[in-house]
């Protein structure tokens, strides 16, 4: 521990550290020449999945023009409930957004509702069961408020190809025209001999409430990933389209949804209607376990929104509130999803530990992007530069972006800016790949100020939080102190400084 002098300001409180409880991340915090250990679910800039929403399925987030969010799920045994929120962390339940009687066409099993604000009105669609022939079909309700009440134009289903159909996604497309997509369903889907669900598309006419055309096959289910949940019974549903860069993506969930291995994968294509292609490193999400316990369930079914700055992206999905349980009892989650330079997607997540906020809900953010990255050595068939890309370590395919040394003690990875950058936090991401984890490090600043050595947490997507009084930095060496005893190589998959 050393005293370091700033002709500039008074002596800083001493910078040094150690935190963390062994097995899990923690923070660190130098205040008052003391070490201190808080509670990073108190911690400021974070946020924790799950969220306040439990005992729901399919959430689907509406951010609408009058800049509030609007949570919609499965929620209510003849209708859905509607949740608020203005940072999309913290929900009030408003009440029902759509209750029906008996004299609707359907009586129960109402699913998966999505609402599209559209030309001064909100369309809700949803999934329901008929009460007159059993099947399930997707149904449009209408309102003037995204809190309802939303109510049916025609007292029947969208339309009736003569098979069940739930899941509905719809997007108005640049040039206006409308397109819905849709699960045809396993109950009644057999093919050879399996119950599948298939996902279809089809073009919806002007005024949102009935489609054109013959609907098209797009994906069924066909990668490895998504066999995992029986020889009888198969599923793609769920889909989530939206398009960037001229491409459209598909999100989607596979396997049973009571399962652990209920995930999601993603497709592309040019053209709405398709052919979509599946990215062959699906799925992007999916449990998370260790040797000892089961982190995450079955988390699947999502939808997309913008944080409050409109600049990042994150899904809304659910997973299972009793992981080892699993069923259908889900709880509300979102992470962070983003695009590589090549287009393909990741998400960071799923996490159930402190995470940095959503943009544009703090003063500060993640400043690591626009620093110039060095490395004293690097695994072959590695880049340094996915160190400060935004993608962090939860699914083992993010492994490529590590940064890996082929040796451990010694080694560093240095962040550095063209002019100092006010800096008061750290995130911390080990290496995807469980034998490459870092054991401990220490930190180094252009300032002068070192760190004892830091134990880093070893838990899938969760960060060492390393903070500190607020402090102009220029640069930021991680040195590699310890790592696994029985690998050679050594790595970290993340670093996050917020500052401004």
């Amino acid at each position: 521990m050393q005293k370091v002098f700033n002709k500039n300001t008074i002596i800083l409180s001493v910078l040094l550290i150690i935190l963390v409880a062994m097995a899990a991340g923690g923070c660190i915090m130098f205040q008052n020449k003391k070490v201190m250990t808080v509670n990073v679910d108190n911690f400021d800039d974070t946020f924790k999945n799950p969220l306040n929403i439990s005992n729901i399925g399919d959430p689907f987030v509406l951010k609408a023009s009058d800049g509030k969010y609007y949570l919609y799920a499965t929620s209510a045994q003849y209708g859905f409930y509607v949740w608020s929120s203005i940072n999309m962390l913290d929900w009030t339940k408003i009440g029902y957004a759509f209750q029906v009687n008996g004299d609707n066409w359907a009586n129960k099993d109402f699913w998966a509702p999505e609402v599209v604000e559209y030309k001064g009105k909100y369309y809700m669609y949803y999934s329901a069961r008929c009460k007159d022939n059993g099947s399930l079909r997707i149904g449009v309700a209408v309102s003037d408020s995204p809190t309802g009440p939303f109510v049916n134009p025609e007292n029947k289903p969208m339309f009736d190809f003569g098979y069940a159909a739930i899941d509905a996604d719809v997007i108005v497309d640049e040039d206006g025209r409308k397109y819905m997509y849709y699960s045809r369903d396993c109950s009644e889907n057999i093919v050879s001999g399996r119950h599948e669900s298939h996902i279809y598309g089809i073009e919806l006419n002007d005024d949102m409430l009935s489609v054109k055309g013959e609907p098209v096959l797009l994906i069924k289910p066909d990668q490895a990933w998504e066999l995992q949940s029986g020889e009888g019974w198969r599923w793609n549903e769920g889909p989530l389209v939206f398009k960037k860069n001229g491409i459209y993506y598909m999100m989607y969930s596979a396997n049973f949804y009571a399962d652990k291995k209920y995930g999601i994968g993603y497709a592309v294509s040019k053209t709405p209607l398709g052919p979509f292609i599946k990215y062959e490193k699906n799925p992007i999400v999916s449990y998370v376990e260790t040797e000892d316990e089961i982190l995450v369930s079955g988390p699947g079914h999502n939808s997309l929104t913008l944080s409050p700055d409109n600049k990042e992206y994150y899904i809304v999905y659910h997973s299972h509130t009793d992981a080892v349980v699993g069923g259908g009892n889900r709880q509300v989650c979102i992470d962070k999803l983003g695009f590589r330079e090549d287009g393909t997607l990741y998400v960071n997540g799923p996490t159930i530990t402190p995470q940095f906020l959503p943009s544009g809900l703090s003063k500060y953010k993640n400043i690591a992007i626009e620093a110039k990255v060095t490395v004293s050595s690097i695994k072959e068939g590695f880049s340094a530069d996915g160190i400060n890309d935004g993608e962090i370590g939860v699914n083992i395919q993010s492994e490529k972006y590590d940064w890996v040394t082929n040796n451990k003690f010694g080694e560093f990875i240095k962040l550095q800016f063209d002019k100092a950058k006010k800096v008061n936090k750290l995130f911390i991401y080990n290496s995807t790949n469980s034998e490459k984890m870092v054991l401990s490090g220490r930190l180094e600043f252009d300032n002068g100020y070192k760190t004892e050595n830091i134990q880093l947490s070893t838990k899938p997507g969760e960060a060492t939080i390393v903070s500190f009084e607020e402090m102009d930095v220029k640069w930021i060496k991680f040195v590699l102190e310890k790592g696994q005893d029985n690998s050679q190589e050594a790595g970290l998959s993340e670093i996050m400084i917020v500052g401004q």
